[in-house]
């Protein structure tokens, strides 16, 4: 992985804070051992599948996300119970597919909302409580308990990302030690994680706070919606805190997003995402030659074509632009990408005093959701 870095912004903060290394990324040893656990046990209880449907919301969902790009088998996403993506799914057969319920706590409401639409299918819980273990114990679901408690949006190391990793037929060793790697590099000072992170600090002082953040395509969509909530959830918690990350699917909105920064206050940033390889790309077919001069990079894979607008907008923007570059299309990268976002975010965090598993919102916004889901009765 590659980021190429805006120019400037690279003032020195006084103190430096120390860098603190939490406790998930100490124990990564643990999470591998259990992924190892979990390694021999997932595919026995969801048995031979071809499509799998994965229900969670907030960072239950956006694990899977990440990892849909390398997975072996059909994914649904499953956040609220939108008519159209329950549809999506039961144009599946149900026997040849499998449905996994992601919560911690099992007490999310849009979660447990799906049971009565997916009660045809097999399938796992990985929670610790709440209704819906509740339900799981009724039913006679299988289960897996959620054994070290990770906030959310960081908790792609264990079970929460772990048992949807193995159901979609990665190889957890493979991605955890990536991670583990990735961690070992980015959490010190001097690291290229510390030095985005003190990049970011002096952009927000410097009145450049909006983050917008462009994933090129959808094996970096994933990414992409990993970085917005790491940013949003973890960072701003005080009055001071003015940074503010959005997330811009490439190429749907950069034309109007770009006309909008580049004509009004000059106040945002931009972080790319873009993969330069993709395994799994296609050659172009056989084309009359007449054509060649008329049809723009006629002999180009898929995946080049791919980038073309983030490139595009890169070069157009007028303020700080981050390009982070995979390098290849591989569980490893993704996980190194994974890795040195979750260091910088924390980092950023600890230069600005912020606690970065800290989430009120949330638990203001569940309480809210559940009483307007005792009037549907």
């Amino acid at each position: 992985m590659k980021i190429l870095l805006p120019d400037g912004f690279r003032d020195q903060i006084d103190p430096i804070p120390p860098f603190e290394i939490p406790d998930f990324v100490k124990n990564m040893d643990k999470f591998i051992s259990r992924a190892k656990q979990l390694e021999k046990n997932i595919p026995k209880v969801l048995g031979t599948y071809e499509h799998l449907g994965i229900v969670g919301i907030g960072g239950s969902q956006v694990q899977p996300l990440i990892f849909r790009p390398h997975s072996k088998v059909s994914v649904t996403h499953l956040e609220v119970p939108d008519p159209y993506v329950l549809k999506e799914l039961a144009s599946y057969e149900s026997i040849k597919t499998r449905i996994i319920y992601c919560s911690r706590s099992g007490t999310t409401k849009e979660v447990i909302s799906f049971i009565p639409y997916l009660l045809e299918y097999q399938s796992l819980v990985v929670t610790n409580g709440g209704p819906l273990l509740e339900v799981c114990d009724e039913l006679g679901w299988s289960r897996v308990s959620v054994g070290y408690d990770v906030s959310g949006r960081f908790a792609i190391q264990n079970e929460l990302g772990i048992v949807p990793m193995i159901a979609m037929g990665l190889d957890s060793n493979e991605f955890l030690s990536g991670l583990k790697n990735s961690y070992k590099e980015n959490f010190k000072r001097g690291s290229l994680a510390d030095e985005v992170a003190l990049i970011f600090f002096n952009l927000e002082k410097s009145e450049f706070a909006k983050i917008r953040i462009l994933p090129s395509g959808q094996f970096t969509q994933g990414l992409g919606i990993l970085f917005t909530q790491l940013i949003n959830e973890s960072v701003p918690k005080h009055l001071q805190d003015a940074l503010d990350a959005s997330l811009h699917i490439m190429p749907r909105s950069a034309h109007s997003d770009l006309q909008r920064w580049y004509g009004g206050v000059k106040d945002s940033a931009i972080f790319t995402f873009q993969c330069e390889e993709y395994l799994e790309d296609i050659e172009p077919e056989g084309y009359p030659k007449h054509l060649k001069k008329i049809i723009p990079g006629i002999k180009a894979k898929s995946g080049q074509h791919l980038n073309i607008t983030s490139r595009a907008v890169e070069d157009t923007f007028p303020g700080p632009v981050f390009k982070c570059l995979l390098e290849k299309n591989s569980v490893t990268e993704t996980a190194y990408c994974v890795g040195f976002l979750h260091a910088l975010t924390i980092r950023l965090c600890q230069l600005k005093g912020s606690n970065p598993f800290d989430q009120p919102a949330v638990q203001q916004y569940k309480d809210r959701a559940t009483e307007i889901y005792k009037k549907l009765g």
